[in-house]
């Protein structure tokens, strides 16, 4: 489900704004969460936040919308959501299916290596030991996490837009980029701090 964007933390704020192309700065500084953002207007966003009028149109645009995909649609359409949302769980099932088959496949390849591996070469000297390697992040970061996150978001905007009335697939692939984008980057940064 779709978070409401008066829930939004300062930081989702920023993340939002950013998936529209603009600079996040003056939002996280002056600390605009998402129910105030809400409340602004777009004088409010030209003079105290220093957007230009077609910052600030576009900016109510995408408030306006994402109200509306959060707020859901009619109850006809809620039945082939639903019917669609079960076929991508099942793919999503045959996918991770397919993974441990691949992954199994390369366990016993491996096994197969090994088994056949050739006798080690008498060992030189002993060279110094390496310098221990960095540490390597555990998630995709940030970046990787709004790219992951805008593809499947992409994918499930489109979906949507093809089967709601009044909306093209592009512009729910639109809408769902930016959220997948959001959702991803905060998983990202969830990442970074427990990392």
């Amino acid at each position: 489900m779709l978070k409401d964007i008066k829930d939004y933390s300062a930081e989702e704020v920023g993340l939002f704004i950013t998936a529209q192309g603009l600079d996040p700065a003056p939002f996280v500084s002056e600390g605009v969460d998402g129910d105030l953002l809400l409340s602004l207007s777009i004088d409010d966003l030209k003079n105290d936040l220093g957007l230009s009028s077609l910052q600030a149109k576009k900016v109510m645009k995408n408030i306006e919308f994402s109200k509306s995909l959060a707020g859901g649609g009619g109850g006809e359409d809620d039945a082939k959501v639903k019917e669609l949302e079960a076929k991508v769980e099942t793919l999503e099932d045959d996918v991770k299916a397919k993974d441990d088959e691949i992954a199994e496949l390369k366990r016993k390849m491996e096994k197969m290596t090994t088994a056949v591996a050739p006798a080690p070469a008498p060992t030189p000297a002993p060279k110094p030991a390496p310098a221990p390697a960095p540490p390597q992040r555990r998630g995709p970061g940030v970046v990787g996490g709004a790219a992951r996150g805008a593809a499947g978001g992409a994918m499930k905007g489109a979906i949507a837009g093809a089967i709601l009335p009044g909306m093209d697939a592009s512009d729910g692939a639109k809408a769902g980029a930016a959220v997948g984008a959001t959702k991803g980057g905060l998983r990202g940064i969830r990442g970074r701090r427990r990392g």
